[in-house]
């Protein structure tokens, strides 16, 4: 060994955190993870997981090759099984810093990772967990998905927890340094989550307090004091300007986009605003109900502290983003179409929760004859009364003749949201109220409507807060433009009073506006800043890892008309693609719709007399 760098800081949860144990109890689906001594700590191979996975999209563009680990994302790759089973060693940069993806048995072709990861341990022994509720939503009925089975709960530690990372590195290469410090530049900007449902508002970190210590060993004094030291990152020889100088010199490199890999970091948007209430907020934590003695009361970030901040979920919130997003582009859809069979093809958005084994088990029930070739029955299956409604039937091989799917296949909600097949590169964090809100105790009673009187067994009550406001943060990485025309179209239906988010919707509840937008835009060269005015380039702030940023502020009259006249763009793009999409397959086909709660013609006035006839 001929050098040694040790880092050393500290990760604070933003949100809180679920860092899984696999393991479940009597109490919670999935417990956290913890030492022997029941301590709860966050794995080096989680931290080393999530390190090596930024590191392998940044290497490209500072001039590195493209991981192995990204190509079978290809679509144009004919014969996968033999590039895997080559096994040859990848030998690019990544895999020189964190070890050989495909190490090989013959010496000198490739080691052991370079980098040691420690296992990160909170600061406090003492600290408490919390239970946190989950359940899916049907999105016709807007009541909870029972029969996809969407209800959860998991363990979480409370936000500001606090943990020790540290890092050794030995036999660093300067590429290796450099590659190293443009991740941690990433996680110093706040763009670090870690753990389990990150995409639906945990694990959000901040790294803070970041420490560099170097030891050259190529003497014999120098190997002598490290051999000697139990702990030689604690040494008081810090460098203070190590990140900054690799920073920099990974930045001098940094390569243009438009030949690149599109797993490969390109450019973010992050999106904070306040969504502020106008009346009362309803939600329900089923622990905290539990604690306080209601039937329903709200999430917080300490449950013993009566003038502790609320939460909003993240999960929460996705949702109502997702289903109004979808709302808008079925309806778009809806619009262009002029009957059902186009409409089948061109449906934008599947329903998650759809139950890709229900199919399968209708599917085994066909009778089919004995010598019926594969393509009967894929036929037979495409006409079943139940439709390929959810891209997950299809990520999992319902139809068996489709050995890979390709993104072309999969509706553009999945594209964006992702599904439980298929991660998301669109994550929205648990967003928190200012502390000390008012809160209301309301009581509600269901009337019978044949004696007009209480109806038994129906009396709960509930504590709302009185007009909260919430600091939102969304976060997309490697936005397309219509992407983004989607979420704004989106954003400015809450921003109208339109979308309702929480319980007692129907009584007036729950009605947020959208104020103090702020907008940044990372691009890392100037052909990954596509679809927006030119007029946008003078804006840009000083850089943020590779990245340069582009900032847009609401709050300003000139900044806010510029980005709305950038929206405008986007939303065209998102107009143009809606009109343009099209399933590939011509068997992918949606016959029933969950949204419209029945058989698509009825949308279409021509078919709709058909349709009510063969009823």
């Amino acid at each position: 060994m001929k050098n040694y760098l040790a880092i050393t800081g500290r990760l604070i949860a933003r949100t809180a955190i679920h860092i899984g144990s696999g393991e479940g109890s009597n109490i919670t689906d999935a417990l956290c993870r913890r030492d022997a001594a029941g301590h709860f700590l966050i794995p080096g191979a989680a931290i080393g997981g999530v390190l090596r996975a930024v590191t392998t999209r940044l290497a490209p563009r500072i001039g590195a090759n493209v991981c192995k680990a990204l190509l079978p994302n290809e679509e144009n790759v004919q014969d996968m099984t033999k590039r895997y089973n080559d096994r040859k060693p990848c030998e690019c940069a990544v895999c020189h810093l964190f070890g050989e993806l495909n190490p090989s048995e013959d010496e000198g072709k490739g080691r052991a990772s370079r980098l040691f990861v420690a296992h990160a341990k909170a600061v406090d022994p003492q600290i408490s967990s919390r239970i946190r509720d989950g359940v899916g939503i049907d999105r016709a009925s807007k009541t909870s998905a029972r029969a996809a089975q969407a209800k959860f709960d998991l363990e979480v530690l409370p936000p500001n927890t606090l943990f020790k990372l540290r890092l050794e590195l030995e036999d660093a290469t300067e590429e290796d340094q450099n590659l190293l410090a443009a991740t941690l530049a990433e996680w110093e900007a706040g763009r670090l989550w870690l753990g389990g449902r990150v995409a639906r508002g945990l694990g959000a970190f901040k790294l803070e307090d970041l420490q560099v210590v170097q030891q050259d060993l190529t003497s014999d004094a120098g190997l002598l004091a490290f051999l000697k030291d139990d702990a030689p990152w604690t040494s008081p020889s810090v460098n203070t300007a190590w990140i900054t100088s690799h920073l920099d010199k990974a930045r001098e490199r940094v390569q243009g986009g438009t030949t690149c890999h599109d797993g490969v970091a390109r450019s973010f948007v992050t999106l904070c605003f306040a969504l502020r209430f106008e009346s009362l907020f309803l939600t329900n934590d089923t622990v905290a109900a539990t604690r306080s003695g209601f039937d329903h009361a709200p999430l917080l970030e300490v449950m013993t502290d009566q003038q502790s901040a609320a939460i909003l979920p993240g999960a929460g919130l996705r949702g109502v983003l997702r289903s109004q997003a979808e709302r808008i582009a079925r309806t778009l859809t809806t619009l262009e179409t002029n009957n059902a069979t186009e409409f089948g093809a061109r449906c934008p958005a599947c329903d998650p929760l759809r139950r890709p084994d229900q199919i399968e088990e209708q599917a085994a029930r066909l009778s089919l004859p004995a010598n019926a070739t594969e393509l009967d029955k894929l036929k037979a299956r495409a006409s079943l009364n139940v439709p390929l409604a959810s891209c997950d039937a299809l990520l999992k091989g319902y139809l068996k003749t489709i050995k890979e799917t390709k993104e072309t296949q999969l509706c553009l909600g999945c594209l964006l949201f992702g599904s439980t097949r298929r991660g998301s590169r669109l994550t929205v964090e648990d967003a928190f109220s200012e502390k000390d809100l008012p809160r209301k105790v309301l009581d509600f009673l269901a009337i019978d409507r044949f004696t007009g009187g209480g109806k038994e067994g129906a009396k709960f009550d509930a504590i709302g807060l009185w007009k909260p406001a919430f600091r939102v943060r969304l976060h997309l990485e490697n936005p397309s433009v219509w992407e983004l025309g989607w979420l704004m179209l989106t954003l400015r239906d809450i921003a109208d009073g339109l979308v309702p988010v929480g319980f007692g919707a129907a009584k007036g509840f729950g009605q947020p506006r959208i104020d103090s937008l702020k907008l940044d835009y990372g691009f890392i060269s100037d052909d990954d800043y596509a679809g927006a005015s030119e007029i946008a380039r003078s804006k840009i702030t000083p850089t943020s890892g590779l990245y340069r940023v582009l900032g847009w502020d609401t709050q300003d009259a000139s900044q806010r008309a510029q980005l709305l006249t950038i929206a405008e763009d986007w939303v065209k793009k998102f107009n143009d693609k809606l009109m343009d999409f099209k399933r590939e397959d011509s068997l992918l086909r949606v016959q029933r719709d969950t949204y419209f709660d029945g058989e698509i013609p009825q949308l279409y006035e021509k078919e709709a007399t058909q349709w009510l006839l063969k009823k």
